[in-house]
């Protein structure tokens, strides 16, 4: 039962973090104005903003590590 509760858990927090990236690579986010109740808008936006953090976490982290470098072509 945990080790499902984890996994799901894994897997909303890998979904928010690609939406994340998504949005700084395109722009393109999701239209949360499209949602009318309250509540399940609030959800969402706190949501979204976990894949955020995590996304911009990673970066970070990348940036420090010796294992990454900044690439002098990136769209080639």
């Amino acid at each position: 039962m945990l080790g499902r509760l984890l996994h799901y858990a894994t897997d909303a927090l890998l979904v928010t973090t690609v939406i994340a990236g998504i949005k700084r690579q395109s722009g393109l986010t999701p239209d949360v104005e499209r949602i009318t109740e309250p509540t399940t808008k609030g959800l969402v936006i706190k949501y979204l903003g976990i894949g955020e953090f995590v996304f911009d976490s990673s970066i970070a982290a990348a940036k420090a590590s010796a294992y990454f470098k900044k690439d002098p072509y990136p769209n080639a």
